[in-house]
């Protein structure tokens, strides 16, 4: 018996010693956890099309490579959440990139319940697929190149789409599809370039291609030696519009400084803007005809590592007529209506701009057919609005859906539409053996809809015996379950179009009301610093790109020289006049209480928190705790409120900024109430820079609205006030169909006007009834 045991103990050496070295690999892992081994881990067979994967727990950026890095996403964060969900983006190559690109790559990491199994990533790019991975990155950041077949890509835009399918590993609940998600690095996320060939942007064509940094930002630096003198700002401004058109990407800001950086990352471009002899000593290879004539190219730098864009001549008027050639060809002249908004401003696809009535099918709006095996799915698209939309009291879309659904999906189901993140529309599913929609008609409010982007989301949440048992493996089922068909369409009735000021929405949105005017707006600037500069250069790209144009302004010294003119005043609040503070509804102690030391903040602050206590004490138990608990009633039922029920509307509440808030926007009218004063301001010139750098993000500009929006210092939403009293301005033709449609609009929103017009007309048709039977009615 020792014998046998010590022969084999010998032949078990044997075999590991002089196996092959793949048997030894292979012997190291007894099994694979179905997906479950690293990516990272596994040698892609020779020849093959896997991707290259490597897995990098600590989320810093990889070491530099020999490659420049053309970032695609347009935000700071990209997150993926559901069963299913994509994002597409567009990433504008100019015809040397786009010849020499070879791979994209792409770091991600994911919710540890998602099963890597039966959930995968999928990167397409010109609606080719590059390549698709299993999701399984819990632990760290995960960093996958994709090889791009030759001529893929192509000079000018190009779309480029993430995309998962995710399942959960033991759950089968609709809540534990809230639970997945799969979070993609923006610097990690990019386009790889060869740095000897690169295809640095050479003319002015090729500013379109400056793209966006790690990010997700773009940034432009103007560098102007003589920023203070006055006729600078205005080709500035209109300069920086220019650019922002050219770009068109969603998180644009501006610097203006004085000396020529050192540096400059992707998504930057350096611009120097000044005469030939403020830029000869900056730039020793400025060409000699900036002395003679008007000039707008790339020159190399000091250093030659990179080249920056000179706009020069030998005096202001030549530069200004340099502008004006840069900004002409992507200028939209006044007059010419716009079809869609920006297709770069939030993704790749189309984003038509919805004037009146309307018939979209799902298939022009983006949305492809798809069948889905999951518990909750959901697909949606953009729509613009104009910024005279009058219909959010009573008007109604109407959602046409062709679906299907199997007979396994359980009563209890339904089908929602989402507007804006808010439900809109409900549809609940009744039938036990399955059915299919052709052209269902859900009705969808369109109270949450708000001039310019337009987001909507359909959703289906589908219940089934089998995810009630939650059997092991069910989870990873693909049978479909519902499918969606591109045929389905969405129509906007005809709805009323008047526009309505102050509006900070319609400001965001389409750019009114400086987007369609003839005559140039006012502009205001309290000083011609950096700080200033850059502020008001940022709110001004943002705004054409919003209106689709740039936007015609005249700097002015002196603020009570606007006169009946639109506005723009930028400025730190303690340097406004007061007559501007007023007419934007902004408190007059702000100006030198905002921002001042706290001295007696913390007792103001207890003040406040104890009269507000007592105050809920007294009324907790008086008529007026009743009445405030009845207009919650009210509210929380009918949806009615007592701002509602008022015949004349109130006055704007001034604003007063707390020691919060550090960037304040705000509108009103002027004196005579004849034109737009809009107010950017804060406590000081860096916060004003700061602010305006943080509302230029796409996600915060989107959040603009009433008459007044404040931004803290954290990351939180903006603090917007809704106007309670505002002016109608005209937009379209008179005609009568417009005004019954403004009118049924003006009537929901004033209960108690149509009731007393109402009660007036029925008594009215009273004593018209009974004159008319006592002329001719019978006497008996």
């Amino acid at each position: 018996m020792t014998f046998s045991i010590a022969r084999a103990a010998m032949l078990g050496l044997s075999l590991v010693l002089f196996a092959p070295a793949g048997f030894a690999q292979e012997s190291a892992v007894p099994f694979d956890m179905s997906g479950e081994r690293p990516a990272g881990d596994r040698t892609p067979e020779a020849g093959g099309n896997e991707p290259v994967v490597t897995t990098m727990p600590e989320k810093k950026a990889p070491p530099a490579d020999a490659a420049v890095r053309r970032y695609i996403i347009p935000a700071a964060s990209l997150l993926l959440g559901g069963e299913v969900d994509s994002q597409s983006f567009p990433i504008y190559l100019t015809k040397a990139q786009a010849s020499v690109a070879t791979a994209i790559h792409l770091g991600y990491s994911n919710a540890v319940v998602v099963a890597p199994e039966s959930s995968n990533l999928t990167v397409v790019v010109n609606d080719v697929s590059v390549g698709s991975v299993p999701i399984q990155s819990p632990e760290g950041t995960k960093d996958i190149r994709f090889d791009l077949p030759a001529g893929l890509l192509r000079p000018g835009v190009n779309r480029v789409t993430i995309a998962v399918a995710q399942r959960h590993r033991t759950d089968c609940t609709i809540r534990s599809t809230y639970d997945l998600w799969t979070a993609v690095d923006p610097a990690r996320t990019y386009l790889a370039v060869p740095r000897e060939t690169d295809g640095r942007l050479l003319t002015a064509d090729d500013i379109a291609a400056i793209g966006v940094g790690p990010e997700g930002r773009t940034r432009f630096t103007m560098v102007v030696p003589e920023m203070g003198q006055p006729a600078a700002a205005s080709a500035l401004m209109r300069l920086g519009q220019g650019l922002a058109l050219m770009a068109k990407m969603p998180n644009q800001t501006f610097d203006v400084v004085e000396t020529l950086p050192k540096t400059a990352g992707p998504g930057d471009l350096t611009v120097l803007v000044g005469t030939a002899d403020d830029l000869s000593p900056l730039l020793p290879d400025l060409p000699a005809t900036a002395r003679s004539s008007a000039i707008s190219t790339f020159v190399d730098t000091p250093s030659a590592d990179r080249k920056v864009f000179v706009v020069s001549g030998p005096d202001w008027p030549s530069i200004e007529a340099a502008v004006e050639g840069i900004v002409s060809p992507v200028d939209r002249p006044p007059g010419v209506n716009r079809e869609a908004l920006s297709v770069r401003q939030r993704n790749a696809s189309e984003m038509p701009l919805v004037t009146g009535e309307a018939l979209l099918t799902f298939a022009s709006l983006g949305v492809r057919t798809s069948e889905f095996g999951g518990r909750r799915f959901r697909a949606g698209f953009d729509i613009g609005i104009p910024s005279d939309f009058y219909a959010g009291a009573y008007g109604e879309a109407t959602l046409l859906l062709d679906a299907a659904y199997s007979a396994e999906v359980l009563p209890g189901s339904h089908v929602d539409v989402y507007v804006n993140g808010s439900i809109a529309s409900t549809v609940p599913i009744t039938s036990r053996n399955g059915g299919i929609f052709r052209h269902l008609p859900i009705r969808v409010t369109m109270r949450h809809l708000r001039p310019g982007p337009n987001r909507i989301d359909l959703e289906a949440v589908l219940m089934t015996r089998a995810d009630t048992v939650c059997a092991p493996g069910a989870t990873a089922l693909a049978e479909p379950r519902f499918a969606l068909f591109d045929s389905s369409e969405f129509r906007l009735p005809r709805f009323a179009r008047i526009a309505q000021l102050p509006n900070l929405a319609a400001l965001s949105g389409t750019g009114f009301p400086y987007n369609g005017q003839a005559d140039p707006a006012a502009l205001y600037l309290d000083r011609l610093d950096g700080d200033t500069l850059s502020a008001a250069a940022t709110f001004l790209g943002k705004l054409a790109v919003s209106s689709g144009r740039a936007i015609r302004v005249r700097p002015e010294t002196s603020a009570l020289a606007i006169s009946g003119r639109d506005a723009i005043l930028v400025g730190t609040i303690s340097q406004l006049p007061p007559l501007v503070l007023g007419q934007a509804h902004i408190a007059a102690e702000s100006a030198s209480a905002w921002g001042a030391p706290a001295s007696g903040g913390s007792q103001q602050g207890a003040t406040q928190e104890a009269f507000a206590e007592w105050q809920s004490r007294v009324r907790g138990g008086s008529w007026r705790g009743q009445i405030s608990a009845l207009e919650s009633w009210l509210q929380a039922t009918f949806d009615i409120s007592f701002s509602s029920l008022s015949l004349l509307p109130g006055a704007e509440t001034p604003v007063a900024p707390d020691e919060k808030a550090r960037f304040l926007v705000a509108q009103g009218d002027n004196p005579e109430e004849t034109a737009t004063w809009t107010v950017l301001t804060a406590p000081s010139g860096a916060a004003l820079k700061a602010g305006m750098d943080d509302l230029a993000q796409d996600v915060r500009w989107q959040q603009l609205d009433g008459y007044a929006s404040l931004a803290g210092e954290d990351a939180g939403a903006l603090d917007t006030r809704a106007a309670a009293r505002t002016r109608f301005v005209t937009t379209q033709p008179w005609s009568f169909a417009n005004l019954r449609l403004i009118a049924a609009n003006w009537l929901s929103s004033n209960i108690l006007a149509y009731a007393a017009i109402f009660c007036v007309l029925s008594i009215l048709l009273g004593i018209a009834t009974s004159g008319l039977l006592r002329r001719f009615g019978r006497s008996s």
